[in-house]
């Protein structure tokens, strides 16, 4: 849901981008934008596959755990590899929020860029017309479309973000349930067994008087 959230306002941008003037600017956005679009897509592949092999698996799970309690579960679950499986997602959620952060960047500098470009023609029209050339002004960063599209990669960077802390929490509890399946029992534990399975034998008066002659 968060993925298709994510999707939903790289989208929006793009409409955006969609009624702009051709130029490099919109060219360079529309690019960035249709790519992100794409790994966003492809973590979303991911995602969906490993919840329907976990809810597969999962459900196999919880009957070992009503029949034979929490070792049969760890057992099971350390069977489904979900540890590898979540290493992984989480591997492409950091690979996909860096990939958006470099693309921040690279927008910024190419605006920059762009305005620095403009600013210079002008004065060059300027000075073979015979007009006093101008200063270069400063580029706002928090104006225009670019910053619009920025916007957007951060929001989608920072939801990305989240799914990866979730995802490291979510390795760290699997971990603890796989780790019971190798796990030594305690002394408690052996002592309670011992005593489930020794059966002391209840002397009776008859009984008692033949231990005391022996």
């Amino acid at each position: 849901m968060q993925l298709g959230t994510v999707l939903k306002e790289l989208g929006e941008v793009k409409k955006q981008l969609g009624v702009m003037q051709e130029s490099k600017v919109k060219l360079f956005a529309v690019n960035t934008i249709q790519k992100a679009e794409h790994q966003v897509q492809t973590l979303r592949f991911q995602v969906g596959e490993f919840k329907t092999k976990f809810v597969k698996r999962a459900e196999q799970a919880v009957v070992d755990f009503k029949e034979k309690g929490k070792d049969a579960l760890a057992s099971a679950v350390k069977g489904m590899h979900l540890t590898q499986g979540l290493q992984i997602l989480q591997s492409s959620l950091h690979s996909v929020m860096l990939s958006m952060d470099q693309k921040i960047d690279r927008l910024g500098s190419m605006a920059e860029e762009l305005h620095v470009a403009k600013g210079h023609l002008r004065n060059a029209f300027l000075e073979a017309g015979g007009k006093e050339v101008r200063k270069l002004t400063e580029r706002n960063p928090e104006q225009g479309i670019i910053f619009q599209t920025q916007k957007v990669l951060f929001q989608s960077m920072r939801s990305i973000h989240q799914l990866e802390q979730k995802t490291e929490r979510l390795q760290q509890q699997i971990g603890k349930l796989e780790a019971r399946e190798g796990k030594q029992p305690s002394v408690k534990d052996t002592l309670q067994k011992l005593r489930q399975e020794q059966h002391p034998l209840k002397f009776g008066k008859e009984e008692k008087q033949k231990s005391a002659v022996r």
